[in-house]
């Protein structure tokens, strides 16, 4: 296949356009507080559409990867988008007397059609870049990252004058078209692309693991089970950030400007982790973030006011470099051949934390420690994986 030089570039950049619009579950902390009003929700209840879609997401995740095989990728690409759209536009008319038709829109709908899109466009740049892997899958991550700080204050507006409704339907419009202009750009290439770049640049070509084989490492579990226990502390604060913000001294406008300064540390991350992995290894970036993870989610219990604001962007932060670092990682270890249904089997820790976490916060609310006993379960759950990284090394 004869390439222009430049050509790859267009397509990181179509990538990160629809990547971006893949970030849908970072403006739930925004509509939240509306969805309790409007549909009469309690916090729990109101933060269970966000859990469900992080969970459903790694099953289209999995799908992508798995019709990555058989299919166009640009044709899987739009089918994602669509289904996602359609899932935030059918939310924006739930009516207030069935509010669990949310947990299908916006959780199950468009957490389906997000994942579909986002695995098979993260596979699709690895393969086009097997030189920049760490620097590539940082971009393309961190694009998904960028949705809160660019539409949040948006909605957030639109919320304000025209409530859920038109707001999320906007949402779903704008989305639409931008997935629909940059997605039609994106195309796999051929199967002598990878072997043809490598001979040309000196790279070596690792072995390419099938996932019947990654499973069958002890490494893919070790993988697998520190990304569930990555995210807790994250998933925990984030759907209800605005609203612990304001209980914890912030006004209104404070935790809205903490909304887009989360999503902008989670941005960097994104970009910044997988980049200085490429330099100082994955495993030592791992136990960083781990280790000021910990530290970072145990002084969120008694922090307040702007101290608060400060150490949830530090969380979101280190979740941005977990969620550069694990498909970085998943390339790196198993390959790029297979990396779509490699890393949609890889995500079924994360789809755990996802699943477990909204369940956790309404458990953990009933106790006397409330809230706060979550962030003690976020810190052992890092500390337990900071000790198995310490076992990690690269598959033979």
């Amino acid at each position: 296949m004869k390439v222009h030089k430049n050509y790859r570039y267009l397509l990181l950049v179509m990538g990160a356009c629809v990547q971006f619009c893949c970030g849908i579950a970072y403006m739930w902390s925004v509509f939240q507080p509306y969805a309790i009003k409007k549909y009469a929700l309690d916090t729990s209840a109101a933060n269970l559409p966000f859990g469900i879609l992080l969970g459903v997401f790694v099953f289209g995740n999995l799908a992508g990867g798995i019709l990555q095989k058989k299919w166009n990728v640009r044709l899987i690409i739009l089918i994602g988008a669509v289904i996602m759209c359609f899932g935030l536009f059918a939310t924006a008319f739930i009516p207030v007397q069935n509010p669990w038709l949310l947990n299908i829109t916006f959780g199950c709908l468009a957490g389906f059609g997000c994942g579909l899109t986002y695995n098979t466009v993260l596979a699709t740049l690895q393969r086009w870049f097997p030189d920049k892997s760490g620097l590539v899958t940082g971009i393309i991550i961190c694009s998904a990252g960028l949705f809160g700080f660019v539409m949040n204050p948006i909605a957030n507006k639109m919320l304000e004058l025209y409530g859920f409704r038109t707001a999320m339907a906007t949402v779903a419009m704008i989305l639409f078209v931008i997935c629909m202009l940059a997605g039609v750009f994106i195309k796999a290439p051929t199967k002598d692309y990878l072997e043809k770049f490598s001979e040309k640049n000196d790279i070596a070509i690792k072995k390419q693991f099938t996932t019947k084989e990654m499973v069958h490492t002890k490494q893919y579990y070790i993988v697998a089970i520190t990304f569930a226990l990555a995210v807790p502390s994250y998933f925990l604060m984030n759907p209800m950030l605005m609203s612990l913000g304001m209980e914890r001294g912030l006004n209104a406008k404070t935790a809205l400007l903490g909304v887009m300064l989360v999503s902008i540390m989670n941005t960097i991350g994104r970009l910044s982790m997988p980049w200085i992995s490429d330099k100082l290894g994955r495993k030592v970036v791992l136990q960083v973030l781990f280790a000021m993870n910990i530290i970072t989610v145990l002084l969120l219990i008694i922090a307040t006011g702007y101290a608060f604001l400060v150490l949830v962007s530090c969380i979101a932060l280190y979740y941005g470099g977990f969620m550069g670092m694990y498909p970085t990682l998943n390339a790196d270890f198993f390959g790029t051949k297979n990396a779509g249904v490699n890393y949609g089997v890889v995500m079924f820790g994360y789809a755990i934390s996802s699943i477990f976490c909204p369940y956790l916060v309404r458990a953990v609310a009933k106790s006397s420690m409330g809230i706060s006993l979550s962030f003690v379960i976020a810190a052992v759950a890092s500390g337990l994986g900071f000790l198995l990284i310490l076992m990690l090394n690269r598959p033979e």
